[in-house]
């Protein structure tokens, strides 16, 4: 009997070979039948195991880096960090004056953002409710303003302008609970002496929507800030910078987490002015301390160049309102206010001129040959012209003093500013042997001083004023058959800067710098020059000659000699005490039909006499006798210019 667990007692002496003990462990039920070891392939394996080890050695390495080294950065990563550029709103270019004195500077400003593809999808009610109420914005408002948002925008949307820094350190603080929303710091524009400058410098505010499609081309940002007003709008091309754009990483809230790359913003031009800023000062703390109302314009020129040195509108505002964001009820009180504190009076407010174009006048009639500088004409205070078509009838037309000047000639007539000597030498008279200029060489002799067209000045809103004549009268009225005529009294009353004649301060200026500067007449210039960040100029207007060939030497010296008349022995005698020699003219214009005692107050001057280096002109709305009104603002205006600036 055999041992089953021996063997050796149960190997048959017959078999081929003696089985290994892996092929003993096989299943009997194997399909390999007649497999030999001794048949089977030994393959070196050995450079799959190096790679397998190797794979596996990098992996654990790997791991170890992300896992370990890197696994905060990366776990921040996960639970929602994402890259997102930003733009860098750039800072505007500097305004400054002739001596390099900033008007319009930059500053920081916190504004409230949203940002849409932040923004919660569940609970933005809830959020936006403690918002409104934490930071006083106007509810209605804001939630239409979020509404209108494409939902998946990375533009941040401002809700809140110029955060206090309490407000800030308030956002800060409670920042988890405002998903979606932000503080940036945004630069906005800083107005010096606001209320000075106002209507020469203007403002900024943040593009609207109609700009921003308007100028899809100039790559303007829905944020950017653009000129809206004065030289910050008709320089924007200048002062506008180039933006930059920062790349941050944010949370899942939209909370910047940190900068991680940045392309810095390029400042704009700055603009050099020929405005002088102390000059302007000057000038309008004379007119608080002497107008007879609050409301009017000055200007003042170099005749010479044509360099505006100052330009002041009465009433002024806070230009700064603007560049914060102003709200509703501050924009809403200067829309309302009686003395119209947004309009610039100054180029766009039009008068009639009154007796301030006598000079212009003198000269149309020296160079027709209506007059010489030695014909008389008495003026008796008045002048009784009958009816044209009924000569029973008959109409006064009273010089400015009724008992009259007495006999007159182009010079004392500017000086004392005779109406009767004006009448009758645009218009003639029944009694003289003068006929006139008549209407239509008066009228044409105006436009030679560009009257009723633009000057040009680099500043927007310019009105070009009105001279009238019968073609243009019988076109306004060509309905009514009487209003349309033109008669004598037109004649007369455009003849001494009444009835259909307007024109604005800036204009009188412009004439006066013409006869001032021996008929040469250039075109008003604000700006100076525009440079860049390097010094470089990138702009610098011209020098233009728009009035020239207007009269001869001779009649102009006339002229002269007869505004210079009107300080020594005229109506503007107040200017006798100045350090400097002056000339001038003033005048006093009616403007309310049913109140004849209501006028605008105007002079106009030079200086000094014999070498003209500045032209200031003042007009007070409604304002009374220029003599009493206009005069005293000019002549404090010519003694600080005289002791500051004259020969320096």
């Amino acid at each position: 009997m055999y041992n089953p667990f021996d063997t050796s007692s149960y190997i048959n002496s017959n078999a081929p070979r003696v089985l290994e003990w892996d092929e003993a462990a096989m299943d009997t039920q194997t399909d390999l039948e007649g497999f030999h070891d001794s048949e089977r392939p030994s393959p070196s394996l050995w450079w799959l195991r190096s790679l397998i080890i190797l794979a596996g050695i990098v992996l654990i390495v790997k791991l170890f880096n992300l896992q370990v080294s890197q696994g905060q950065v990366f776990g921040a990563l996960a639970d929602g960090n994402r890259l997102r550029n930003q733009i860098i709103l750039a800072p505007r270019g500097l305004i400054v004056d002739n001596h390099g004195i900033q008007i319009a500077q930059n500053t920081a400003s916190f504004s409230l953002v949203a940002i849409p593809v932040d923004l919660p999808k569940e609970g933005l009610d809830d959020v936006l409710s403690k918002l409104i109420v934490q930071f006083n914005l106007p509810d209605a408002e804001t939630r239409e303003l979020l509404s209108k948002v494409k939902s998946n925008s990375f533009e941040p949307i401002i809700l809140k302008q110029d955060l206090t820094t309490e407000e800030s350190i308030l956002f800060e603080t409670y920042a988890q609970e405002y998903p979606g929303f932000q503080i940036q710091s945004i630069p906005i524009r800083k107005y010096v002496n606001s209320q000075i400058f106002s209507h020469l410098i203007g403002y900024t505010s943040v593009i609207s929507d109609e700009e921003l499609e308007e100028r899809e081309s100039e790559h303007y940002e829905p944020n950017d800030f653009i000129g809206k007003y004065g030289l910050e709008l008709s320089y924007e091309e200048y002062l506008r910078g180039v933006n930059g754009r920062e790349q941050i990483e944010v949370d899942a809230k939209g909370h910047p987490v940190k900068a991680v790359g940045t392309i810095d913003p390029i400042p704009g031009n700055t603009l050099q002015l020929n405005i002088d800023s102390e000059l302007q000062k000057e000038l309008y703390e004379a007119f608080r301390r002497h107008g007879t109302t609050p409301k009017g314009a000055a200007v003042v020129l170099n005749p010479k160049t044509g360099e505006v040195l100052a330009l002041l509108s009465m009433p002024g505002f806070d230009n700064n309102l603007f560049a914060h964001g102003i709200s509703s009820t501050d924009y809403s009180n200067l829309i309302k206010d009686k003395n119209l504190p947004l309009f610039n009076r100054a180029i766009a407010g039009t008068y009639p001129p009154g007796s301030t174009v006598k000079p212009v006048v003198g000269l149309a009639a020296l160079e027709a040959g209506v007059v010489t500088e030695k014909t008389v004409i008495t003026d008796r205070g008045v002048l009784v012209i009958p009816n044209q078509f009924d000569p029973k009838i008959s109409y006064n037309f009273f010089g400015w003093k009724r008992e009259g000047l007495g006999p007159m000639t182009i010079r004392s007539a500017i000086a004392e500013s005779s109406d009767i000597y004006f009448y009758t030498v645009t218009g003639g008279h029944p009694d003289s042997k003068i006929e006139g200029l008549g209407p239509e060489r008066l009228a044409e002799y105006y436009r030679k001083f560009n009257l009723g067209k633009l000057l040009g000045i680099d500043l927007n809103g310019e009105k070009p004023g009105l001279v009238s004549d019968p073609t243009w009268k019988a076109e306004y009225f060509k309905d009514d058959k009487i209003l349309s005529k033109w008669y004598l009294g037109d004649t007369y009353h455009i003849g001494i800067g009444q009835g259909d004649m307007l024109t604005t301060p800036l204009q009188v200026a412009t004439w006066t710098a013409t006869i001032a500067n021996n008929g040469i007449g250039y075109k008003p210039r604000l700006v100076h020059a525009v440079v860049n960040s390097e010094g470089k100029v990138v702009y610098e207007p011209s020098q233009e000659v728009i009035i020239k060939d207007v009269a001869s030497p001779e009649n102009i010296k006339i002229v002269q000699e007869g505004m210079r008349l009107t300080v020594t022995d005229g109506t503007g005698r107040a200017l006798q005490t100045l350090p400097i020699s002056s000339a001038g003219k003033t005048g006093t214009s009616q403007f309310d039909g049913s109140d004849a005692s209501r006028t605008h107050a105007w002079f106009t001057a030079y200086a000094p006499y014999d070498d003209p280096q500045i032209v200031v002109t003042v007009l007070v709305e409604a304002g009374g006798e220029g003599s009493a009104a206009s005069v005293p603002i000019t002549k404090e205006v010519l003694d600080w210019w005289a002791k500051n600036r004259n020969g320096k």
